[in-house]
């Protein structure tokens, strides 16, 4: 038993102080990493209510990341940052509806309430502190039904039960702890630190082997297998060891991102039959897209955008594959086009809305990729919808009295939500034109490419805004 509570408590006691020590403004993704340790924590107590404890708490620290997002977004003054505390409420419900609670569980839930009601953003460090404070039971396995395991040998008796071994495992790439899915330059040789901390060792084990295991092909990857030699003194023991990993090749940009799980195993294989749970970051989730070699737009921050856009889209489960492949097909061209708006200054004057639908879709069907597929005014949900491709619907508009910025674009996202919820879908593509007389100079390109929620009351809906920039000021005319 000392040797599991040799893993969860640390992981609890990790996450508390991450509450409790970082800034009310931060703190988002250290709390998500946390959560992962607590979850692998719970594994380890099967059935026990102790592992619903665990999972419960992990899902607190879900949503405090969440609002710690939406923190940092609300001070920061970043577009849409109620997307969190949206997202934080759904998954408050969620939790709330959920059966079989624990008394720790109920705690939680109570602890969490005024996510669910008039909630600011100022509140956010009590809910921290009330988690952190809540009191949870010590913790105790399932008990086994022994009347089902018949009766044991004498040589099963003297041999005693199986232990259990945890490695808990913690890599940083180039110095930077791995996130949940991290960017890595393909043909480059990168460090992979690992940290382990091991919870006791068996007596005829004479090396602790931590290595690579994946379905990718093998000629695509190189990663370090490590290997730790038997320590003197008690347990628990702590090992540091650096590699050096490379991806092979880059990744193309409509493929999965590549995965790997760390393995443990000890050698010579011990005669006792002890368990080895590897915990932690035993995951790791690489994108290995190179957009400097490979362009998307012509444009790099814009290709950044884009990627960071399509992470996003593919952690959506009710968004098909199919759908997300179509949307960025669309949304690439697009992207140049916001570019050449402001690099060329394609949009001198003003223009109405029916002679930027002409010229928009023109330049779309000049792109190999899109052609003959592009639809013009189809009917969907009552009305007319501007340009479709594939069942991903385009809604276009036009601005030629006032200077828009990225949130406005807001104002027309619901319009382009309901076009994309009567043809089925659950994404939809929203582009707007400033041709207004400009007396500012742009803002850059990348900030008119945004990602905006609709929230239908049940599930949202994700409409991508790209926003123009047309009616610009030769740049000699602002000087003053």
């Amino acid at each position: 038993m000392n040797v599991v509570l040799g893993q969860a408590y640390p992981s609890r006691i990790a996450a508390i102080e991450t509450l409790t020590g970082y800034s009310q403004y931060a703190g988002g993704a250290e709390l998500r990493a946390r959560a992962e340790e607590v979850v692998a924590a719970a594994e380890l107590f099967g059935k026990a209510e102790t592992a619903k404890n665990l999972r419960a708490f992990a899902t607190a620290l879900e949503i405090l990341g969440l609002l710690a997002d939406w923190n940092g977004a609300v001070h920061t003054a970043a577009v849409d940052a109620d997307r969190f505390v949206r997202a934080a409420r759904l998954r408050y419900r969620s939790f709330k509806s959920e059966a079989a609670q624990t008394g720790y569980s109920l705690a939680v839930v109570a602890a969490l309430a005024p996510i669910d009601a008039d909630f600011e953003v100022e509140t956010v460090p009590a809910l921290r502190a009330a988690i952190a404070g809540l009191e949870m039971p010590v913790g105790i396995f399932s008990i086994e039904d022994r009347n089902n395991l018949g009766s044991r040998s004498v040589g099963e008796a003297a041999a005693g039960p199986a232990e259990i071994v945890v490695a808990f495992l913690e890599f940083a790439i180039d110095g930077k702890a791995a996130e949940t899915l991290h960017s890595l330059s393909a043909g480059e040789v990168h460090d992979l630190d690992l940290t382990i901390r091991v919870s006791s060792w068996p007596d005829d084990a004479e090396r602790l082997v931590i290595g690579p295991v994946s379905i990718e092909p093998a000629s695509t990857w190189d990663f370090p297998t490590f290997e730790f030699a038997r320590p003197d003194g008690p347990p628990p023991y702590v090992f540091q060891r650096q590699g050096r990993m490379a991806l092979h090749a880059a990744q193309g940009f409509n493929a999965r991102p590549l995965e790997f799980r760390y393995a443990a195993e000890f050698q010579p294989r011990p005669k006792r039959e002890e368990s080895i749970v590897v915990a932690g970051q035993r995951t790791l989730r690489l994108d290995g897209t190179d957009t400097s070699r490979h362009p998307l737009t012509g444009y790099g921050e814009l290709d950044a955008k884009i990627i960071q856009f399509r992470g996003r889209l593919r952690l959506e489960p009710l968004i098909s594959e199919a759908d997300i492949h179509d949307l960025l097909t669309l949304l690439i061209p697009v992207a140049n086009l916001m570019g050449q708006a402001v690099q060329d200054k394609r949009y001198p004057e003003p223009i109405d809305e029916k002679t930027f639908q002409a010229d928009f879709q023109s330049f779309l069907r000049a792109n190999a990729a899109i052609g003959s597929e592009l639809e013009v005014q189809g009917h969907v949900a009552g009305g007319r919808v501007d340009l479709t491709f594939r069942g991903i619907r385009i809604e276009l508009k036009s601005e030629r009295d006032k200077r828009l910025l990225p949130d406005d674009c807001k104002q027309f996202a619901e319009q382009a939500a309901s076009y994309a919820v009567g043809s089925g879908r659950r994404v939809a593509l929203l582009c707007v034109l400033d041709s207004s007389v400009k007396s500012h100079a742009p803002f850059p390109v990348a900030d008119g490419l945004t990602f905006i929620p609709v929230d239908t009351g049940t599930s949202p809906i994700y409409v991508v805004g790209c926003l123009l920039q047309g009616g610009l000021a030769r740049p000699s005319d602002l000087s003053r």
